[in-house]
């Protein structure tokens, strides 16, 4: 299991201007316990008004542990960007920590551009999943993970829908029958949108994870032992965005509700949350309604020692 953090703003900043530089620390410290690699992916380009051509999506990956790497600091308090994640990864039995395991996965995506992906779950086997991927896609893996695999079905769903975020729960729709004590939860970033996928209500937390990292209770991050599969959205008063997993103080934020999809406009900061159907009638159709679209008002307030099984 992992740790998910997303972020999309109207002008560049830093994920520490964005989250607060006490919110940014606390994220970071959670590679303690999250300690098998970290990775980012952000938006390199003009504001989308100004920009002349697309925005490209750039990323880093490290398989060393984030806890007191500079890099990941310096990444966290000197990028500026308008959109971007950041992972840290929890690497499930058996999964090697190497560079190409580490999450996001970035790929191209015929008529969107290049789609970074981070994942916070497990979904087993990966062989299984591996089977529902065409030719292609099975042709391009380098790793071994599961996540990898999810990435590659959701850039395939995306490409035959022509949308990102439609494409995201298209796949989330497929696999949670298939593997119901998956997380799913996922963010994704392309050089127009940022889209974050909260399917997880079947997955079990890793207590025995926790138990045998060797952390006090009173030390382990906020909200693992009860909430960790968990998404929560926090709105500021310009419209940027931040939506993170369990672990930071979330005074103020709201949680995402379950089985959704959230998809952010880059240019806009519009929100929209489509619904996820996750039962055993199978993936929504493409063109089932969504849910209403949430527009980016000038100031918003938010209403109210065992086996790891980790990836």
């Amino acid at each position: 299991m992992c740790r998910l953090l997303g972020f999309a703003a109207p002008s560049p900043r830093s994920l520490a201007q964005a989250l607060g530089g006490v919110q940014v620390a606390a994220f970071r410290a959670m590679a303690r316990l999250h300690d098998d690699g970290w990775g980012a992916a952000w938006l390199d380009g003009s504001e989308p008004e100004r920009a002349s051509a697309p925005s490209a999506v750039r990323s880093r990956r490290s398989p060393r542990s984030g806890y007191g790497d500079p890099a990941l600091e310096e990444l966290t308090d000197g990028l500026s960007t308008r959109a971007g994640l950041l992972h840290l990864r929890l690497a499930s039995s058996g999964m090697p920590v190497r560079p190409e395991n580490t999450h996001p996965f970035l790929a191209p995506v015929a008529g969107l551009g290049d789609v970074a992906l981070a994942h916070n779950g497990a979904v087993k086997p990966a062989a299984r999943l591996e089977e529902l991927l065409g030719d292609a896609s099975r042709a391009a893996l380098t790793g071994s993970t599961d996540s990898e695999r999810y990435a590659a079905l959701v850039r395939e769903r995306a490409a035959a829908a022509g949308d990102l975020a439609r494409g995201a729960a298209d796949a989330a729709a497929l696999l949670a029958p298939l593997f119901p004590a998956s997380s799913l939860n996922a963010v994704l970033l392309s050089p127009s949108e940022l889209v974050v996928v909260h399917v997880s209500a079947g997955a079990r937390i890793p207590h025995e994870d926790f138990d045998a990292s060797g952390i006090a209770e009173e030390e382990l991050p906020v909200g693992h032992r009860s909430g960790y599969y968990q998404l929560w959205r926090r709105r500021g008063e310009d419209g940027a965005v931040v939506v993170s997993s369990s672990g930071l103080r979330v005074d103020g934020w709201e949680p995402l509700p379950p089985d959704v999809v959230l998809r952010v406009d880059l240019r806009t900061l519009e929100e929209q949350v489509l619904p996820v159907r996750v039962g055993p009638a199978g993936p929504a159709r493409a063109g089932e309604p969504a849910m209403p679209r949430i527009p980016a008002p000038a100031r918003h307030e938010s209403p109210v020692e065992s086996a790891r099984a980790r990836v």
